[in-house]
C-alpha cells in the first residue's frame, strides 16, 4: 500500500499543551463479523457452489444467489438475510445441464431479481426470476433465447441492474446464427418483461449495465477493439457512441452511475505494448469526455477492472497491475471535469491478487475485496477487504475468509449507511462452497420511540435492531439533565421538553435520536479507534552520519476516523517526555518520529515509551504502547 508519512507538531518545541478529553467507554470502527453462523456456509455441503452475487435493499436486507451442482444438474440456488438476522437456508429456483454466474439486482423496496443464462448443447436462453417483497421466488421466466450457439466461445453471462422505480433492466449478448449482438429487456413494476431489443450492431459481446436513481439507464460493450456505450433516458435508448478504438480483446467493461445519471466507465485496452485500464465519463446531459488510462504506464494492467460512483459524484475504480513482483489490486479516485488521485496500491507486493470489487455507501465510504494469493503462483488464495473513508485513506488489508483454504470470486455490495455484505465460493478441501462475511459500519436503526404518561411519570420505549450485529445499550438523556439506560424506562416528570436517547452496537457504532412526539436520528459521533501502531525502526541514533542505524522511525496506525493524534515519548529513565500531536485522516497513516529536527536534539540517548491516542468530540481512544531506543 502506498503511503502517505507527514511529521506531526512537535509539541515540547512548540510549546504545544495536550488537550483535557473525555474518554468514552469504547471506541468505534467499521468491524467485519464473523463468517456466516461461524464458518456455517450458505450452500449446502457434498457438492460445488460457485460464483455467488450479493445485493441489498434500502434497509440492509441482503440477498445472496450462486449455482451449485446437485449430482444431476446444476441449481441456481439463494438465501436471503434480514437485517439483524441470520441467513436463511439455501432455496432452489431453477435447474439445467448448464448454468453459471447468476445475477441478482435488489430494488430498494426489497424486491429481488435474478437472471442466467441455460445453455443446452445447440442453443442457450436467458431466464429471470423475481421474488416480491416478503415473499418468494417465482418460477423462472424466459427473457430471451438463441436457437444455436457459437461453440467457439464462451457466452457471456446477462447482467442486471435495478432502478428505484421497481424497474430492472437486464442485459446480454443475443448470437443470431452468425454474429453477437447486444440486447436488453426491462421488467415492469407489474412483473411483465419487455421483447429483447437490439443495442449493438453485429460482433459485440460483453454487456454491463447500471441505471440511477433519476432512472437514467447505460450501458456498455465490447465490439471488437471498440468499447461503445448507450443511454437511454425517457424511455428512449440513444445510438452508440465510441469510446475506445483500442480495446483489450478479452476485456469486460464495467460503467456506474451517481443518482443524477453522471457516468463513468472503465475498461481494458491494449495500446500495443501494455495492455492499460483506461476510462471515460459523461456528464448526465452531456457526451462521452475525459478518455484516459487509470493503470500505471509501463506495465500491464487487468481486463476486469470496477467502478462505483458515490452520490456526491466521486467515483472509485479497481484493477489489478503487474509491478513485476505480481498482480496487486490498485485503486483511484476521480470525478468528472477533474484529474484521477495518485494510484494508491490495496494488496501486497510480491503476491497475486484476483477479482477485485468495489462498492460506495451514500456518504462516500468505499470498501474493496479481492482473492489473494499466499505467495505467487500459490494455488491456496485468502479473500481480503480494505475501506477508503470519505475524508481519508485506504486501510491496510484484513483478511475475511477463513485461514488454510481457497477462497475466489468475492462479490461484494455496500448499504447506503456503509454496511457490507460479501461472498465468495471456497474448497473445503473436498468441495466448493459459498461463505459470507457483514461488515458492521453503522448504528442501530431505529423503528419506533413511544412515550405514555401515567400521574407524574411519563414511559418511554425504542424499538431499534443493528444490521450486522446486536443492539448493545440504550442510554437516555432528559431536559432536566438526568439520565436512564434501557430501550424501556420512565422517568419523573411530564416535560414536553425534547428527550434524547443514544443506542450503540455491540461494536461501539451509535445512532443518536431526538424525540418530542416525533423521531429524528443521525449516526452519532463515535470516539475513535486505533486499530494497530508500529515503529518501522525501533532503534534510532540521536546523532548525525553515516550510520548504518537510522536517524528516525516511521510510525504508522490504523485509524477508524479523522481525529486528533497525540504521541507522547517518554524516558523511562525519567525526565520531560516529548508530545508530538496533529489532526490526521481516516484509514492508514505514517507519520516520521526524528530524533532531531534540523539542529535540535529531540530524543537523546536512551530507552522510551511511546503512547499513541486518538481524540475527537465524542472521546479518545483507548491507548496504544510502543517502546523504543535511542543510541548515540
Amino acid at each position: 500500500m502506498e503511503r502517505r508519512t507527514q511529521l506531526l507538531v512537535v509539541a515540547v518545541a512548540a510549546g504545544v499543551v495536550g488537550a483535557t478529553s473525555v474518554a468514552a467507554p469504547t471506541a468505534a470502527a467499521p468491524t467485519w463479523q464473523p463468517v456466516t453462523n461461524v464458518f456455517v456456509d450458505l450452500s449446502a455441503g457434498g457438492q460445488n457452489a460457485h460464483t455467488p452475487d450479493v445485493g441489498v435493499d434500502a434497509a440492509g436486507n441482503a440477498t445472496a444467489v450462486w449455482s451449485r451442482y446437485d449430482g444431476t444438474q446444476l441449481v441456481v440456488q439463494a438465501s436471503s438475510r434480514p437485517a439483524g438476522g441470520a441467513w436463511s437456508a439455501p432455496v432452489d429456483i431453477a435447474g439445467g445441464q448448464s448454468i453459471f454466474e447468476p445475477q441478482v439486482a435488489v430494488e430498494p423496496g426489497g424486491a429481488a431479481t435474478v437472471v442466467w443464462r441455460r445453455n443446452e448443447l445447440g442453443s442457450s436462453v436467458v431466464l429471470a426470476s423475481t421474488r416480491p417483497t416478503g415473499g418468494s421466488w417465482s418460477p423462472p421466466v424466459e427473457v430471451a433465447s438463441d436457437a444455436s450457439r457459437d461453440l467457439s466461445q464462451r457466452p457471456d453471462f446477462p447482467q442486471v441492474a435495478a432502478g428505484a422505480d421497481g424497474a430492472v433492466t437486464a442485459t446480454w449478448s443475443h448470437f443470431d446464427g452468425r454474429a453477437f449482438i447486444v440486447q436488453a429487456a426491462s421488467r415492469q413494476p407489474d412483473g411483465t418483461w419487455s421483447a429483447p431489443q437490439d443495442l449493438s450492431e453485429a460482433g459485440a459481446r460483453n454487456p454491463d449495465v447500471a441505471v440511477s436513481a433519476s432512472g437514467v439507464s447505460t450501458v456498455l460493450w465490447t465490439a471488437g477493439s471498440r468499447v461503445q456505450a448507450i443511454t437511454r433516458t425517457a424511455g428512449t435508448w440513444s445510438a452508440p457512441v465510441d469510446l475506445s478504438t483500442r480495446a483489450a480483446p478479452t476485456t469486460t467493461p464495467d460503467v456506474a452511475l451517481d443518482p443524477a445519471g453522471n457516468a463513468t466507465a472503465v475498461w481494458g485496452g491494449f495500446t500495443g505494448a501494455s495492455y492499460v485500464v483506461e476510462t471515460a465519463a459523461r456528464p448526465a446531459a452531456g457526451e462521452w469526455i475525459n478518455v484516459t488510462s487509470l493503470s500505471s504506464p509501463g506495465v500491464d494492467a487487468s481486463d476486469t477492472p470496477q467502478v462505483v460512483v458515490d452520490p456526491q459524484g466521486r467515483a472509485t475504480a479497481v484493477w489489478q497491475e503487474n509491478d513485476g513482483s505480481g498482480w496487486i489490486v490498485t485503486a483511484a479516485t476521480g470525478r468528472i471535469g477533474r484529474d484521477w488521485s495518485t494510484r494508491t496500491a490495496l494488496s501486497a507486493a510480491g503476491q497475486d491478487a484476483w477479482t477485485p470489487q468495489v462498492d460506495v455507501d451514500a456518504d462516500g465510504n468505499a470498501t474493496a475485496v479481492w482473492s489473494l494469493a499466499g505467495k505467487k503462483d500459490d494455488t491456496a488464495r485468502t479473500v481480503q477487504a480494505a475501506r477508503l473513508p470519505a475524508r481519508g485513506e485506504w486501510t491496510s488489508p484484513v483478511d475475511l475468509s477463513e485461514p488454510g483454504g481457497n477462497a475466489w470470486n468475492p462479490a461484494l455490495v455496500v448499504d447506503a449507511d456503509g454496511n457490507a455484505t460479501t461472498a465468495w465460493s471456497r474448497h473445503d478441501g473436498a468441495h466448493w462452497v459459498v461463505q459470507a462475511r457483514g461488515l458492521d459500519a453503522a448504528g442501530p436503526v431505529v423503528t419506533g420511540i413511544t412515550s405514555r404518561r401515567s400521574g407524574a411519570r411519563t414511559s418511554y420505549s425504542v424499538t431499534a435492531h443493528d444490521v450486522w450485529s446486536k443492539v448493545r445499550t440504550a442510554r437516555w438523556t432528559f431536559a432536566d439533565g438526568t439520565t436512564a439506560t434501557g430501550t424501556s424506562v420512565k422517568h419523573r416528570g411530564t416535560s414536553t421538553q425534547p428527550v434524547r436517547v443514544t443506542l450503540t452496537d455491540a461494536v461501539g457504532n451509535a445512532t443518536r435520536c431526538t424525540y418530542a412526539g416525533t423521531v429524528r436520528c443521525r449516526e452519532a459521533l463515535s470516539a475513535p479507534a486505533i486499530s494497530s501502531a508500529h515503529l518501522e525502526h525501533r532503534t534510532i541514533r540521536a546523532s548525525g552520519g553515516r550510520g548504518t542505524v537510522p536517524t528516525e522511525s516511521e510510525l504508522t496506525l490504523e485509524l477508524s476516523t479523522a481525529a486528533r493524534v497525540r504521541v507522547v515519548v517518554r524516558p523511562l529513565a525519567g525526565g520531560t517526555p516529548y508530545r508530538l500531536s496533529g489532526r490526521v485522516k481516516a484509514g492508514e497513516r505514517s507519520f516520521l518520529v526524528p530524533a532531531r529536527v534540523g539542529r535540535i536534539q529531540i530524543l537523546r540517548p536512551g530507552r522510551y515509551a511511546i503512547v499513541v491516542t486518538a481524540t475527537n468530540k465524542a472521546g479518545t481512544s483507548p491507548k496504544q504502547r510502543l517502546r523504543l531506543r535511542v543510541v548515540r
